[in-house]
């Protein structure tokens, strides 16, 4: 018996089956969620949703209202005061479809699309689009609100890692709030350098 025929083909499925078997893309958009799972907190009445959607720099936040005042106002009535690292604001809430009111803050790009050089039929969004030199296109996203901007700048360290978030939220709708008696509802998230 050769031994060689044996162990090459031995050698190979065993070097195949041991390969990584995740794969990964080069041309995702940069607001494709390449990260998981969410991240959960809770605050009396208030439920905080932390989606970490890439590594550095770009997580979402969504902060959902169950209190009281939803009895009392329409949802888009209510206004979410929020706290992020001391960076603060005041933003009225949308209807969830959770029975919920909530907002919503994206600290990285969206809405991106894919821009090919040199093709008419660009969506319009590409208007005044530059490729890179010898490029086949590129992703154009909007970018951050300049409320976001502010509330997400102690988020993120100067590597684009995740700092731990003290968030403060209380709700306020026609003069009447929702506060824990004015101290307000206090949440935390602990900093996280890694996707999972």
């Amino acid at each position: 018996m050769n031994v060689a025929k044996f162990t090459l083909p031995a050698l190979l499925m065993t070097v195949t089956l041991l390969a990584p078997l995740r794969a990964s893309a080069s041309n995702y958009p940069p607001d494709y969620d390449v990260c998981g799972p969410d991240e959960y907190a809770y605050a009396g009445p208030f439920e905080l949703i932390l989606d970490t959607v890439d590594m550095k720099d770009h997580a979402q936040l969504t902060v959902a209202y169950d209190g009281y005042l939803r009895d009392l106002y329409a949802d888009e009535d209510i206004n979410i005061y929020i706290s992020l690292n001391g960076h603060d604001a005041f933003i009225g809430a949308s209807a969830g479809v959770n029975d919920d009111a909530y907002i919503f803050l994206d600290s990285g790009p969206r809405n991106c699309v894919w821009c090919a050089t040199n093709y008419s039929g660009n969506p319009s969004a590409c208007d005044g689009f530059e490729p890179q030199y010898d490029s086949s296109g590129g992703w154009v996203c909007q970018a951050p609100s300049s409320l976001e901007e502010h509330m997400f700048f102690w988020a993120f360290d100067a590597w684009g890692d995740r700092n731990a978030w003290d968030i403060y939220v209380a709700a306020e709708a026609n003069g009447a709030w929702d506060s824990n008696w004015g101290n307000n509802y206090y949440a935390r998230f602990e900093a996280d350098h890694s996707c999972y």
